[in-house]
């Protein structure tokens, strides 16, 4: 798919040449545009032309060229009129047209023979079709944004009301709440690949997701205006970003103050309890866990000088205690004794202080196995505070610019399935943009920006119990890990706890415009400078792993990971990104757009200001040197030099007129290897991370000190992260088309197709496993007979390489009504089909709670081939805002009580997301480091379809699933099940009152109205103990997707 060399360079020349590139790719502003005929439908060349912003009261003047035409471009969204004037004939004026961002708005004029002074004003009646973008993509109007249902007043939520555009419900820890927040794949994209821009500029986390807080939610929706989507074919002037671009512009102050007062208000007592919640058992019926959940702030606009100057703030506060309930999953009362079903067990002196004291006697159900069930319910504290601040200054007709800075910080506390432990966490995200516009004259316009991204996090693993010092497995003062692979929730930190980490960007950008007659040229370049951090522990206490109950009991440890005293995780990364572009939006005749452009991506490879970063050349130099990697090289090598992304589109209006557009496009975009792609891994590389990965431990506990004071060798082998020396980039080439016609009463009907193709994605696994074989004989693969480990001086070394592919194919529908005479709707369907040989590989071992840690096999990624872990094949949205026409006729009081009442209505459904199951150990002997990825063979008779049960406490058939032929992998193919469906209906009901010509709104909000419980994926899919029985519970579903029906009550006065 890549050009060559000569054909990139001499695309590029043509595209300069003929000044080039791609369509609407305003990321912040709209366009108004239009004819200006006489009365006998002649272009009339030379009119004046004034556009006026009618709340802030900025104007531009243009003059139609010979076609009669003109384009005001770089509109901030706003209320809009344009005025022609030309000696001879009479005035015209259209009032009231709203420009949205990204859009194109056409506002034709008639000018009849009379006198200038003499006038005819029309009002707004602009066509709701985009006729001249190329661009796939909607927008979120400020109705949408102001007056639907929101969980958590997170308005992210609403960019999954757009067609293309799916929730990413696997994603670990983003869906129900969590830094990361609302996390959606655009187009089959991963969910990384996505772009997000506030006012035109990077405002992605440190893992190039949605920003969001501690909270689960983007606060901020009362300053937000509007925002796009742009799910394919983004112009040349876009990137940095392979999937979408979610894109929003926050509010300005006006002429007139402006501004509200708000209170939203949770509490249990309202609530339903969610399915998992414990029962009384004095009355038997569920206990709702209590709740409460206070947002409150406000926001004013308005002038500071009239007509120039202009102010805008907001603040919201969260307050939150949030109480939910755990299911752990504990060794009982008789295996605490080494009774177990299969017999008695001495248990092993060193590991009866750990079992007495971090493993508490379940009080729940038994599983059979020596396990039982212990539900508890813990208040989780969250505590957020957003700001944001905005001075707009029109200089003058052909200068304005603006400064915002925001503030969101947050902190929250998280309990474990373990009841012993909890995770506090802190985030603290800063931005900051200056843009400044001038026009140089009515056909040259440039637009330069400066802006600062920074986000903190802070994350750490803490018992809450007392831990004698003398049972902590290292010298650190954080205690480790005990892991039991069968599904026994075991105590201890996570893999990376604790961490601190600061990322920070200096982005600049510049844009220049030029138009004429029939093109539309732009010409710029971005600058991001980025500085990453921070430290993460990785394990510093140590974590001993165990493959059943009864080698715990027995104190028989599987394997040991640990550090080094001598480990230092601390990183200082810098690294630079730059890109350039040319594009043109031509327009051959008025009824043709024709978009072209080409777009240059580089980036420098990170490196670390204390030199603590080094390449593994080859896999070659692992055992051949001291120290197996090159101390001072770079990580990676730089696969960016040469790499251009065309893009390409059409618009045509196939009839003529203002009710039907033809769009195609396609393009290439791609994903640069940043902070998100190398983060878990710089602070895992060898030697600086002396990491060790003991395969043969001959003892637990404290007495693990011993073995490490040895140093590294054939029985201390050492541990590391590595990136692929030869990584290639990532990039997806994306193509689209759709038919959009307006079929009346401003309703608008699109039917598409979107598709993408992604090459060198990052895949993720540990190439330090026995080789494997294709075996004709049988149609397994099969670890090779009598082979050894390829590198037996080290233990795991997980690499990233960019050698996934992805394909995805899609299909939407859509219909939508903006707001008008009281009533807006908006219902979209997407069939989308996204299949890949990996999903995710960017933050540490999975980006998704239903995939595995790692691939099974580095070497072959094709057998990893399955539907995406994102992938979700039916999603059918449908929002709408109704302003219920009653009352208008009355006086009085009984006006007041009946008239003024609206509701909105968010309705999702989204088919089951898919997960794998999984042996449980390592069945087939090729001793890597992550043996969950080793997969079953289906038993006779049963497929995909058939192994779903559809029960909660037992989702799917685990006698659907067999071990296959000793030494071999099985033939169960990744993601080949599905969990259960969503569906959601929220809908809140508002009270509009005017209090001298304020409004005061009362706001009932109900989500989940029908308690439909919508449950996640299975908790653990790993089916088998390692003497091959199953284990109990594997096929059961402990948590739900969303919550239980919750209600808000909300007071707003808006003045």
């Amino acid at each position: 798919m890549r050009l060559s060399i000569l054909a990139t360079v001499g695309f590029f020349i043509l595209a300069l040449a003929t000044a080039p590139s791609a369509v609407h790719a305003q990321a912040t502003t709209g366009t108004i545009s239009g004819a200006v005929t006489d009365e006998s439908k002649a272009v009339l060349p030379g009119v004046t032309i004034v556009v006026r912003n009618m709340e802030t009261g900025a104007t531009r003047q243009l003059v139609t060229d010979e076609r009669g035409g003109f384009r005001a471009l770089n509109l901030p969204p706003g209320i809009y009129s344009v005025t022609a004037e030309l000696s001879g004939f009479t005035s015209a004026k259209r009032e009231n047209l709203t420009l949205e961002i990204g859009r194109e708005v056409s506002a034709d004029l008639s000018l009849k023979v009379g006198a200038i002074n003499e006038n005819v004003t029309v009002e707004g009646a602009a066509t709701n079709i985009d006729l001249s973008s190329a661009v796939a993509g909607g927008v979120v109007s400020t109705t949408q944004i102001a007056e639907l249902p929101l969980n958590g007043r997170n308005f992210m939520q609403l960019a999954t009301l757009q067609p293309g555009v799916t929730v990413s419900r696997a994603t670990a820890r983003d869906f129900t709440g969590g830094f990361g927040g609302t996390q959606v794949s655009i187009g089959g994209a991963r969910p990384e690949m996505t772009g997000y821009l506030l006012e035109g500029t990077n405002i992605a986390d440190v893992s190039d997701k949605a920003p969001s807080s501690m909270a689960g939610v983007l606060l901020g929706v009362d300053a937000v205006k509007e925002f796009s989507v742009q799910t394919h074919n983004y112009a040349a002037e876009f990137g940095r970003a392979a999937g979408g671009v979610i894109s929003a512009v926050t509010k300005s102050g006006t002429n007139s103050l402006h501004g509200a007062v708000f209170e939203f208000l949770r509490d249990s007592k309202f609530d339903k309890p969610n399915f998992f919640d414990p029962i009384d058992a004095a009355t038997g019926t569920q206990v709702n866990p209590p709740f409460t959940r206070n947002q409150f702030g406000g926001t004013a606009g308005g002038p500071i000088v009239q007509n120039t100057l202009f102010y805008f703030g907001s603040y919201e506060g969260l307050r939150q205690d949030l109480s939910l309930t755990h299911l752990a999953r504990l060794p009982n009362a008789a295996a605490h004794n080494g009774v177990l079903p299969t017999g008695a067990v001495a248990i092993n002196p060193l590991v009866k202080p750990y079992l007495d004291l971090l493993f508490p006697i379940p009080d729940g159900r038994d599983f059979g196995d020596g396990t039982g069930e212990l539900r508890h319910t813990d208040v989780d504290p969250t505590r957020e505070n957003f700001f944001v601040g905005k001075v707009d200054w029109e200089v003058s007709n052909a200068n304005s610019m603006f400064v915002r800075a925001s503030s969101d910080r947050s902190n929250a506390t998280a309990h474990q399935d373990h009841p012993q432990f909890v995770e506090p966490t802190t985030t603290d995200t800063r931005y900051f943009t200056y843009q400044d516009q001038h026009l140089f004259s009515s056909r040259v316009l440039n637009v330069a920006r400066a802006a600062v991204n920074r986000t903190n996090r802070t994350d750490d693993f803490i018992p809450t119990i007392s831990i004698p010092q003398n049972v902590y497995f290292t010298t650190d003062p954080h205690f480790g890990a005990i892991t039991i692979t069968t599904g026994i929730s075991g105590p201890g930190t996570t893999a990376t706890t604790p961490v601190d980490y600061t990322q920070t960007i200096f982005q600049y950008s510049d844009t220049l415009t030029l138009s004429s007659s029939a093109h539309t040229a732009k010409f710029g370049g971005d600058f991001q400078r980025y500085h990453f951090d921070g430290f993460s522990y990785s394990r510093f206490g140590g974590e001993f792993r165990f493959t059943s109950l009864q080698n715990f009991l027995r104190g028989t440890v599987n394997r040991f990971t640990g550090n080094m005293p001598n480990t230092d995780t601390r990183r200082n990364m810098r690294q630079s990104y730059v890109a350039l572009f040319a594009q043109d939006e031509w327009r051959p005749t008025n009824d043709l757009t024709l978009s072209y452009g080409l777009r240059y991506e580089f980036f420098t490879v990170p490196n670390d200001t204390q030199g603590r970063v080094a390449g593994l050349l080859s896999f070659n130099d692992l055992e051949s040197g001291p120290q197996g990697v090159t101390p001072g090289t770079d990580m990676f090598k730089n696969p960016s030099k040469l790499e251009f992304a065309p893009r390409l589109g059409v618009a045509w209006k196939p009839f003529g007129d203002q009710k039907t557009s033809i769009k195609a496009g396609a393009g290439m975009f791609y994903q640069p290897l940043t902070t998100s792609y190398y983060r878990g891994t710089t602070f895992r590389i060898y030697p600086y991370f002396a990491g060790v990965d003991i395969r043969t431990v001959p003892t637990f506990g404290p007495a693990i000190q011993q073995l490490l004071a040895q140093g590294t060798g054939l029985a201390v082998q050492k541990r590391s992260e590595f990136i692929d020396y030869d990584a290639k980039q990532p990039y997806t080439a994306q193509y689209h088309a759709s038919v959009q016609h307006e079929i009346g009463s401003g309703i608008v009907a699109e039917v598409g197709y979107i598709g993408s193709r992604g090459y060198n994605l990052p895949f993720y696994s540990d190439p330090n496993a026995v080789p494997v074989r294709f075996n004709a004989a049988d149609g397994h693969w099969q670890v090779v007979p009598g082979a050894a480990l390829p590198f037996p001086s080290w233990g795991r070394i997980r690499t990233r390489t960019n050698v996934a592919r992805s394909w995805y194919n899609g299909m939407t529908a859509s219909l939508n009504r903006r707001f008008a005479n009281g009533l807006l709707f908006q219902g979209s369907y997407t069939y989308g089909n996204s299949r890949d040989t990996w999903s995710g590989g960017l933050i540490g071992s999975s980006d998704f709670e239903n995939g595995a840690g790692s691939a099974t096999s580095y070497f072959h990624p094709e057998n990893e081939l399955g539907p995406s872990s994102y992938d979700v094949r039916h999603t059918l949205v449908f929002n709408a805002v109704y302003q219920l026409p009653f009352g208008k006729s009355l006086t009085g009081g009984a006006r007041q009580l009946v008239q003024g009442w609206q509701v909105g209505v968010v309705a999702n459904y989204a088919s089951g997301i898919p997960f794998t199951p999984f042996i449980g150990f390592d069945y087939a002997k090729d001793l890597s480091s992550d043996p969950n990825p080793q997969k079953p063979d289906w038993a006779a008779g049963f497929n995909p379809d058939s192994a779903i049960v559809g029960a909660p406490d037992n989702w799917f058939n685990a006698n659907a699933f067999v071990l296959p032929p000793a030494g071999e992998y099985g033939n169960v193919q990744r993601n080949s099940l599905r969990g259960p469906d969503l569906k959601m209906v929220d809908l809140s009901i508002f009270k509009n009152a005017l209090v001298a010509r304020q409004n005061l709104q009362l706001r009932l909000e109900i989500f989940n109205l029908f308690n439909r419980a919508n449950f996640a994926t299975p908790n653990s899919a790993a089916l088998f103990n390692p003497d091959g029985t199953q284990i109990p519970g594997a096929t059961q579903i402990t948590h739900t997707a969303t919550t239980s029906r919750q209600v808000q009550l909300g007071v707003k006065f808006v003045f």
